[in-house]
């Protein structure tokens, strides 16, 4: 009787394989081209009310829950759903708030620094004369040098992503390390 339950136990196992970089760079792709589709349509239905910082702050936060909810909830972005592959915690089950969380951890770092820099400069247009051109020395402002910074450092990080994605035998990005994830495709 045990061997039977053993037996059943082992049959109902789901089998997976590890995905690698390129279904996962196909899954960034269609989630960019969705989230930049919602940005245009928030941007036109929202460029009625006149006021650019609330599209600011909704662009912003759009993004974030994006990732968030649908990894938590399904278990994969919808890229990664039209793709078929998934998130799977440690264990092979669905990824917990905190898998997700911690997953998605630096991705909301950049986001809130993005977000920071778009603030910025938003309201230095609101206090500054948009037709005061003093020369090529205006373009490197402030803002723009910490622009350049961070776009930068956003590069570094991909680059530490992919070195990672790239040389664990398990397919495991820097983001996967920390969230305790995998990214899976169902063999069965």
């Amino acid at each position: 009787m045990e061997q039977m339950e053993n037996l059943l136990n082992d049959f109902e196992e789901p089998q997976y394989s590890y995905v690698g970089f390129w279904p996962r760079f196909g899954a960034l792709l269609i989630d960019g081209i969705i989230l930049v589709t919602v940005a245009y349509f928030l941007r036109l239905s929202l460029a009625d009310l006149g006021n650019n910082l609330v599209l600011l702050i909704v662009t912003a936060i759009v993004p974030l829950f994006y990732n968030l909810f649908l990894e938590y909830k399904y278990g994969a972005t919808l890229g990664k759903m039209l793709l078929k592959i998934k998130i799977v915690n440690y264990g092979l089950q669905p990824p917990t708030i905190s898998n997700v969380v911690l997953r998605n951890i630096i991705y909301i770092g950049l986001q809130f620094v993005s977000f920071g820099i778009e603030l910025n400069s938003y309201f230095n247009l609101q206090t500054s004369d948009p037709v005061d051109f003093t020369g090529f020395a205006s373009y490197f402002t402030p803002e723009v040098i910490i622009g350049l910074i961070y776009a930068a450092c956003v590069f570094v990080i991909y680059i530490i992503e992919m070195v990672f994605l790239l040389n664990d035998p398990k397919c495991r990005a820097l983001h996967d390390r920390i969230g305790k994830t995998y990214v899976v495709k169902s063999i069965v």
